[in-house]
């Protein structure tokens, strides 16, 4: 994902172009800056309405002419303006290659490795600092600390610009039982096989989370994952207990959770090809799995990576007194109104399931609860990797994430007696028309991806 730019439509909508022409996308921030540009656009018409046309008008039938001729001056001044941008812009791209190719001939090796990931850090607002004065075995290590508030990360890098390995370390001494290995080793296979965009992937998304409880010192996002990351193991022992097939829990039930598994953070694995299914030892990784440990072989599936981002509409997240949403076997409606803040909070349920799975319940916090601060931050889940899917699909997933409002569809577009076939809204209409906050389709088909349905349990209210 290249580096947002303030101010831009093209930072909320054009990013990861891997499949799609549009990329990865949040549409609320898209909505927002569309509306600011439009906003923008309005003003510069009325005051060209207002100051402009207004002394045209004044001037009578003479003025014709000399409009015709400061419109056409408009139109040259703008044509030569667009010209001179596109240089702009060439000039700028050949200056960085020029620069770059000097800087690969005169300088070490190292020091290009370093730089690069310097500038890297400082586009997600991180700090750098690099020490050049250190030996191993009697051979320079130049290393490169790239820092948060919360997360710190360490990488050594020897004088041929090889990187030999990364450290990841959390500062908040609450967080010293979070330190794992993997995600140390993730990142430094990610920069040894010279695969620097899932790098930056990987290290945004510890970056984002440092900037986030920072951001928001009301809500502790690390526990907040903790807490999902429960959710989804019980989730899934509960359809292993249920199905005993591992494989129909991957490709029919909630999908099987993981941590760090080439992704720093919770990823679920939904999908695998029949030929990676059939060279699987399914047995041994179910044991893995209730070993909380992660099987290699989950590498080659379909997976959803959990993460947060930027939300018009304000969420509620769990207060410190309760720390997983999912509703216990011993737990009840009743049970959770009489326990501690109970009036504050919703049970919702799913309105779909697997076919061998019961409806699971959920909690869901709400905003009078006075431990509990909305904030503009929700959770998002990201195909990994991206696949193309019907029309048919993707309003199916938008109707049960919450994130599509029926009402707001003309009615032409929707089948008045069930309202379950919806056509593809434009761009235009997603960006500028609203969200409705509880809009649901009670009568969804399953679709694999169930977590959907808990996000909107726990995200929507």
């Amino acid at each position: 994902m290249q580096p947002e730019s303030q101010n831009s439509i093209s930072s909320a909508v054009f990013g990861l172009q891997e499949l799609h022409a549009l990329g990865t996308i949040n549409l609320d921030k898209a909505r927002e800056e569309f509306t600011q540009h439009i906003n923008s656009i309005r003003n510069i018409c009325s005051q060209f309405e207002s100051e402009v046309l207004g002394d045209v008008m004044k001037m009578g039938a003479g003025a014709d002419p000399a409009f015709r001729k400061h419109f056409t001056h408009l139109k040259e001044q703008a044509s030569l303006e667009s010209t001179v941008m596109r240089v702009k812009d060439t000039l700028k791209t050949t200056k960085a290659f020029l620069e770059k190719s000097l800087r690969e001939k005169e300088e070490s090796k190292s020091k290009i490795e370093t730089q690069r990931l310097e500038k890297l850090a400082q586009s997600m607002g991180l700090v750098a600092f690099i020490d050049s004065h250190k030996f191993e075995s009697g051979v320079p290590i130049t290393t490169i600390t790239l820092g948060g508030t919360v997360i710190v990360v360490d990488i050594d890098i020897d004088e041929s610009g090889r990187v030999l390995r990364s450290k990841v370390t959390y500062v908040s001494d609450t967080l010293q039982n979070d330190q794992d290995d993997r995600v140390d080793k993730m990142l430094a296979e990610n920069l040894q096989s010279r695969n620097f965009d899932l790098f930056t992937r990987n290290l945004k998304s510890l970056a984002l989370l440092d900037q986030l409880n920072v951001k928001y010192e009301s809500v502790d996002f690390f526990s907040i994952t903790k807490g999902l990351l429960t959710d989804l193991k019980d989730i899934c022992r509960q359809e292993i207990e249920i199905e005993a097939n591992l494989k129909t829990v991957l490709l029919e039930g909630h999908g099987i959770p993981n941590l760090h598994l080439d992704y720093p953070g919770i990823s679920i694995s939904y999908w695998m090809s029949k030929q990676a299914i059939n060279h699987n030892n399914w047995s041994q990784m179910e044991q893995a799995f209730q070993n909380d440990e992660t099987d290699p072989a989950l590498s080659n599936s379909c997976k959803l990576l959990i993460s947060f981002e930027d939300s018009i509409q304000p969420m509620c997240y769990l207060p410190p007194s309760r720390f997983t949403y999912l509703l216990g076997f011993d737990e009840t409606e009743e049970s959770i109104k009489e326990g501690i803040d109970g009036e504050h909070f919703k049970i919702v349920t799913e309105t779909s399931a697997p076919k061998f799975m019961r409806h699971l319940s959920f909690v869901k916090p709400m905003p009078s609860n006075p431990y509990i601060q909305p904030i503009p931050v929700r959770f998002v889940a990201t195909l990994d990797p991206p696949i193309p899917v019907a029309d048919e699909i993707c309003q199916k997933l938008m109707t049960i994430t919450g994130t599509i409002n029926v009402e707001n569809i003309s009615s032409s577009a929707i089948d008045n007696t069930t309202k379950e076939t919806i056509q593809t809204q434009s761009l235009e209409d997603m960006l500028v028309a609203g969200v409705d906050q509880d809009t649901f389709n009670e009568n969804n088909e399953w679709v694999v991806v169930g977590f959907c349905i808990f996000f909107s349990c726990v995200c929507n209210y």
